[in-house]
């Protein structure tokens, strides 16, 4: 019997050794350096998550993934989530070490001359959270104090104009204007769009919940006048946003060119600008306008209570910052909150401590190389499918060689003077509301100097355990946090290694050819690149993919192929890419070789359990549920299935009979 055999073939034995546990096992970097010791524990994790009792042939991600919920190795609050998560729980745990090891004389130095290193100012920051983050009534005051000494500062003229750029924290609520991001430019460009609700989006509950917050619940008084404030706010929103609606078509002009066709506008748009941008603005801005008509939204706030249109430029301040003052989760409670809030606004400045603690140049190299072989490995096997023309070949192959893969982090971003000049004008004080104020405010002016530039915003935090492909840029990025023990060693057998986070690699190249990325060419513009006929053979074998994966059923509840179809496809192609590049490296001759001592898979096997293991997943059934009705991502189970029952080399490596689960008759493969 199958299953009978592969619990007799698969033992380990560790005699001698002190057994390592869960905790030193996920631990950042590891508690041992040594490799052999390193990859026994290594095979005892991977033994411990699996379920040996199941076939192979019937359902791999059980077998493989089969013993995550109760495995002694895996840590108890990783038993309910995923494998990456867990990782991603180390992360943050070491990250939130590290911003709570401050000095008291970190901490007091709140001068204003500049010379303290970003990191030090993050500390400051987290520990200002730490400080009052539970106790919102004094964000609440702060805010009250806050309006009254903006209010004598001033000494403007106020009109519904000045009172929509009153705000210093990117709020333009009355007339929105938003420096917004085109990845086509690849520039920010200058948007215009009609008002949005914002206040009549709260339910009751929610604002009962804020009012308790806030301290005004001690007060029957002060609650009810807070109240109806709000709801005679609420429905001023509700005529402001009737009154203008959106263009069928963006219409796009430099700023000049906008100028001149709505100068007669009701509204003075020179000034309009000249009010946001200080009189910054240059006429050769881009500029997007989603307004209909503005004339009657002009003629609306020229007749409204000044009183009223501050009073709602406040209030929408204060709903943005208690956005950001709440806790959003129990898990953690505030130091983790904290911790999530001092990464969102101090990224750069905790990369040079990170890069340092948990990557070196070294192991950056190594995935490099990875990422390279399997590049090379995509770009050869194009010349051998058939169903592409030579002219779609050759720009598929263009595409491939222009692609750009990041690992971890750009050079510059290592280097401690340069990121402490980045965050140079932020200075930090002992009032966590204030420094969440001076951040924001720095934010949106940086945001308005970015008009017209050629930036690349952070699209995701390099600790974060994951990585992504833009189509705009034609780049795919693998954070530091991917890179990391126990799914990735320096000292790992390649095979762990290409079936690991070379896999993840292969995934992320993978995405420039699915079935959305398709229609981006070389440069990331979205040109049609493809001969009728290639498109079609191209559209026929994806649409293969998502008739299986439809047939996937969890719990009564059937798997939506076309909404996970961009990434079935890079599942199957980077999977099959990694296998291929391993393949090239290492030679047929070490397919039967086992790398891991008292693990009785060899290297043919071995890589279909680790690519396997990358998605095991202990959540409740709720959560399964929720995911799969709305992730572009399959169920976990049904990527390593679908995925590995396309494969033939899979079927192989564990002599699947044709017809069983995982060895279908029929098989997908669109590269």
């Amino acid at each position: 019997m199958v299953t009978a055999l592969w619990a007799t073939l698969i033992s380990l034995t560790l005699a001698g050794r002190v057994s390592v546990s869960a905790s030193d096992l996920f631990s950042l970097p590891p508690a041992t350096n040594h490799s052999e010791e390193l990859l026994e524990d290594y095979g005892r994790f991977l033994l411990s998550a699996m379920n040996r009792s199941i076939d192979p042939c019937e359902n791999f991600y059980e077998f493989s993934c089969g013993g995550w919920k109760k495995a002694e190795l895996v840590p108890e609050q990783a038993r309910n989530t995923s494998f990456l998560h867990a990782i991603q729980h180390k992360i943050d745990e070491r990250v939130l070490d590290f911003l709570q090891n401050a000095t008291k004389r970190e901490l007091e130095d709140l001068g204003v001359n500049g010379t303290r290193s970003a990191e030090v100012k993050a500390k400051q920051f987290y520990a200002s959270c730490v400080e009052v983050k539970a106790n919102l009534s004094l964000g609440y005051q702060f805010f009250q104090d806050l309006d009254e000494d903006r209010l004598k500062e001033s000494n403007a003229t106020f009109d519904w104009l000045y009172i929509n750029f009153m705000s210093k924290y990117d709020i333009y609520p009355l007339l929105p204007l938003k420096v917004h991001y085109s990845t086509s430019s690849r520039k920010f460009d200058v948007l215009l769009t009609p008002p949005s609700k914002v206040l009549a989006s709260l339910s009751e509950e929610q604002l009962k919940n804020m009012t308790r917050e806030f301290g005004l619940d001690s007060s029957a008084e002060k609650t009810k006048l807070f109240l109806e404030h709000f709801k005679n706010l609420t429905e001023f929103e509700r005529n402001l946003t009737s009154i203008t609606k959106p263009r069928n078509e963006t219409e796009q002009l430099n700023l000049k060119d906008f100028l001149a066709k709505h100068k007669h506008d009701r509204l003075n748009w020179t000034r309009f600008f000249d009010l946001a941008f200080n009189g910054s603005q240059e006429l050769h801005w881009p500029v997007l306008n989603q307004l209909d008509n503005v004339n009657d939204l002009v003629y609306f706030l020229e007749e409204t209570h000044l009183e009223t249109l501050k009073s709602y430029v406040k209030m929408r301040e204060l709903l943005k910052f208690y956005g950001l003052w709440k806790t959003q989760t129990k898990t953690g409670g505030v130091p983790s909150e904290c911790r999530s809030l001092t990464e969102t606004y101090f990224n750069y400045a905790l990369l040079p401590w990170f890069i340092g603690k948990v990557f070196d140049k070294e192991r950056r190299a190594d995935i490099l190389s990875v990422a390279k072989d399997i590049k090379d490995t995509f770009y050869d096997l194009l010349e051998h499918y058939t169903w592409l023309d030579d002219e779609t070949r050759s720009q598929a192959k263009t595409k491939l060689a222009s692609m750009d893969v990041l690992v971890g982090y750009t050079d510059d971003l290592q280097h401690r003077e340069v990121i402490d000049q980045v965050y140079n004008d932020i200075n930090m004080t002992g009032n966590w509301y204030e420094n969440l104020c001076i951040l924001e405010g720095s934010r949106a002016r940086i945001r308005l100097r970015s008009v017209d530039k050629a930036l690349i915003p952070l699209l995701m935090p390099t600790r974060t355990v994951n990585a992504y492909y833009a189509d705009f840029l034609n780049l795919a990025f693998i954070t530091i946090g991917m890179a990391q023990w126990p799914f990735y060693h320096l000292d790992f057998p390649d095979v762990l290694k290409y079936a690991g986070v070379g896999n993840i690699i292969g995934h992320e190249m993978a995405h420039g050819f699915d079935s959305y990325c398709y229609q981006y060419n070389y440069d990331g513009k979205k040109i049609n690149w493809w001969s009728s006929a290639s498109l079609r053979n191209f559209k026929e074998r994806y649409r293969c993919l998502e008739s299986q994966y439809n047939k996937f059923i969890l719990m009564g509840v059937q798997t939506n192929g076309t909404l996970t179809s961009g990434d079935n496809i890079a599942d199957n192609v980077g999977t099959r890419m990694a296998y291929y590049a391993y393949k090239r490296k290492s030679g047929d001759k070490t397919w039967s070789e086992k790398p891991l001592r008292g693990v009785n898979f060899t290297n043919k096997q071995l890589f279909f359990v680790k690519f396997a293991q990358t998605w095991c997943n202990g959540k409740d059934s709720g959560e399964k549920i929720r995911r799969l009705k709305t992730d572009v991502h399959a169920y976990d189970e049904f990527r390593v299935q679908g995925t590995l029952s396309n494969m033939p080399e899979f079927s192989e490596a564990f002599n699947c009979k044709l017809g069983t689960e995982m060895n279908p008759l029929k098989k997908c493969v669109v590269w």
